[in-house]
């Protein structure tokens, strides 16, 4: 039996869950990044799997969660070679012609389907559907098929429209005409804010921190911070720590615009006391791609911040640990000249040469930072 729905796929129970993938490793849009942040440990296994080419179309990946509270059998469902390239229908009827058999031995299971290579894959949904209809009509299971809609959309209820709506909080999509231009693409999704928008039309500076530096790291960015004039810049901050936090305070204190991406969904923001009295609208801009109800998740907090470095003009790192960031190369990976570190070391270090980092250092005439090289790229950026 085949039911088609509307909604999040994920507020039915289901024994299996069909996730639409491509076959180079990469979970960046719709509903595949949806499973990636829900199962983090099957996007491991995924990426090893198309390392290895053992996933193409007609060839889903099969990865079973079995833990004490629930048991899912989740199937990468390829549409695509790579995820630069549309869907194909031919991909499509491949994938069901191996469904089909596989859920033979299934029988009575619910199972949950999105719009097959719809949406981001740019297929006809009227195609899909009958495609899904000639394959799978017979199969003796409840099979739950959810419009295109409910793949690329979040799922807001009533109460949520409330409180976005009591909050003067809005949304933009892809498709306005006002939505980032660097945001456009395989990742592009819906952002929930508050605040004064046109910041997102401004140049900005992106400021990557730890969550808990050493005394010279806040002392040096604070003198960093002193050498900006307050009405050029708008930094674009993270607010996941308390030094996160800390480093908004010292930024809306010196009269500087801010653009603020959160780790959780917009009405989760609480902004702490003694931030209140330098927390203006007028000034700053909030941003979440994050369900609106959506409470800290390790996940969002990585989500968050590699939203955050696609939406940077120029991204500076203040950081001796830097350590921790090695794992996000391929997203702190910018375009030539976008890309700074304040310098704690005599030595080049590797990391920061990799990305082709231009290092801030002191300024032997002031004593103080040498913000010039930023200064001269900030102003050739095209808006």
């Amino acid at each position: 039996m085949i039911d088609f729905l509307t909604g999040d796929f994920f507020d039915f129970d289901a024994d299996i869950r069909i996730n639409t993938v491509n076959c180079v490793g990469v979970m960046g849009a719709g509903v595949a990044l949806l499973f990636k942040n829900r199962f983090p440990k099957m996007f491991i296994d995924y990426s090893i799997a198309c390392a290895k080419k053992e996933i193409k179309p007609g060839k889903p990946y099969v990865w079973n969660d079995d833990n004490m509270f629930s048991k899912t059998t989740i199937i990468n469902f390829p549409t695509k070679i790579h995820w630069k390239n549309p869907s194909e229908y031919e991909y499509i009827e491949k994938g069901l012609i191996w469904l089909k058999q596989y859920l033979i031995s299934k029988e009575h299971s619910t199972i949950t389907i999105p719009a097959l290579g719809c949406g981001h894959g740019g297929l006809e949904w009227n195609v899909v559907k009958e495609m899904i209809i000639k394959y799978l009509g017979d199969v003796n299971s409840k099979i739950l098929v959810f419009e295109p809609n409910s793949s690329t959309k979040t799922s807001i209820n009533i109460k949520e429209e409330e409180e976005l709506i009591k909050h003067d909080i809005k949304k933009i999509i892809p498709s306005d005409s006002n939505y980032p231009t660097k945001l456009l693409g395989r990742s592009a999704t819906e952002i929930f804010y508050k605040g004064y928008y046109d910041l997102m039309q401004s140049r900005n500076l992106a400021i990557i921190v730890n969550s808990k530096p050493e005394d010279r790291e806040q002392k040096a960015l604070i003198e960093f911070l002193d050498e900006f004039p307050n009405d050029e810049f708008t930094f674009l901050l993270g607010f996941s720590s308390s030094y996160e936090i800390d480093l908004t305070k010292e930024v809306l204190a010196r009269g500087y615009k801010a653009i603020i991406t959160l780790p959780y969904g917009i009405l989760q923001l609480k902004v702490r006391k003694d931030l209140k009295e330098y927390w203006s609208y007028k000034n700053i801009v909030v941003l979440s791609t994050s369900n609106p109800s959506q409470i800290w998740k390790s996940y969002e907090s990585i989500n968050s911040f590699k939203f955050r470095l696609k939406l940077a003009n120029i991204t500076l790192i203040n950081s001796i640990n830097y350590e921790k960031f090695i794992k996000f190369e391929k997203d702190i990976k910018l375009p030539e000249n976008k890309l700074f570190y304040v310098s704690y070391w005599n030595n080049q270090i590797d990391f920061f040469n990799k990305l082709s980092a231009k290092k801030i250092g002191i300024n032997p005439e002031t004593n103080k930072p040498n913000i010039k090289p930023i200064m001269e790229t900030f102003q050739n950026i095209k808006l």
